[in-house]
């Protein structure tokens, strides 16, 4: 049986995260669906990353046995026939069946966005709001304290499950936040990567280091967190899930990526087959 990688982008607003849940709509169980109706027998769906209720993603890999041979582009044409309006197929690949798009995952690059601005947003609500940064410049450095391997797990929560009693070192590869201006507001976007992360560890980060940079905490405060783990005293708030996105995951070796949709010769081969696209991931 072959196996085959699937490359999601999706809206998460409307899922209960990418796993899949008893009696919730999530990212793993709509996929599977829409296997099943190509295949006519039920097809496991194995996403590459664990993702909470309301995070979107451009660009979440999976991996499935189907019992039949496809052409890559062809599987992810027939998948985009049946899946909902707010999830698609972008790239699809044949794998050897060894492979594990969550296991074999070398680096997972992530989008954190803060929206600087007078009044709340209503058309573009994929972020976390504050009104104004005391001191925007702590963003820099405090992101700079974060690659390497580090225990940080006093920015994460916990699961109450069975991954509480991991190992919480992780791997950050890198961290780096930058500013754009807009007509009437600052927008801040952290990119970090690394190969893996905590539960809410992220937004975990970002609640904290926007919280020092709002004057309300020190950055020896954030150090004293990453120092104690577990135990460090919560520094802000849990920044809320639609600000987050999956911007994609590296492999080594890269599949050999499919862009769904393009004419057969289009496209550079950077776009069919690189596993990092164009996705402003550090």
């Amino acid at each position: 049986m072959p196996r085959y990688a699937l490359e999601l982008e999706f809206n998460g607003a409307d899922f209960s995260g990418s796993q899949s849940q008893t009696n919730a709509r999530t990212v793993q169980d709509v996929v599977q669906s829409a296997l099943a109706a190509l295949a006519g027998e039920r097809v496991g769906f194995r996403p590459a990353s664990r993702l909470d209720q309301g995070v979107s993603a451009a660009a979440l890999p999976g991996d499935c046995l189907l019992a039949r041979d496809w052409d890559p582009e062809v599987l992810g044409l027939a998948l985009n026939h049946q899946l909902p309006e707010d999830v698609v197929v972008r790239r699809a690949a044949r794998v050897p069946d060894a492979f594990d798009a969550r296991r074999n995952a070398a680096a997972k690059h992530y989008r954190y966005r803060v929206l600087v601005r007078p009044v709340r947003p209503t058309l573009d609500r994929a972020c976390l709001w504050v009104r104004r940064l005391q001191d925007p410049a702590r963003l820099h450095e405090l992101a700079a304290l974060i690659p390497g391997r580090h225990d940080l797990s006093g920015f994460a929560c916990l699961r109450h499950d069975d991954t509480d009693q991991q190992d919480p070192h992780r791997d950050y590869l890198a961290a780096l936040w930058s500013d754009r201006i807009l007509d009437d507001a600052i927008e801040w976007s952290l990119r970090i990567s690394g190969r893996g992360f905590l539960y809410k560890q992220i937004r975990g980060l970002v609640g904290a280091m926007v919280h020092v940079a709002h004057g309300r905490a020190r950055p020896d405060d954030f150090r004293a967190a990453m120092a104690a783990g577990w135990s460090a005293r919560r520094l802000g708030n849990i920044a809320p899930a639609e600000g987050l996105l999956l911007a994609g995951v590296d492999y080594e070796p890269c599949p050999d990526w499919r862009a769904i949709g393009m004419e057969s010769g289009s496209g550079s081969p950077e776009v069919r087959k690189s596993g990092s696209r164009d996705r402003e991931s550090t």
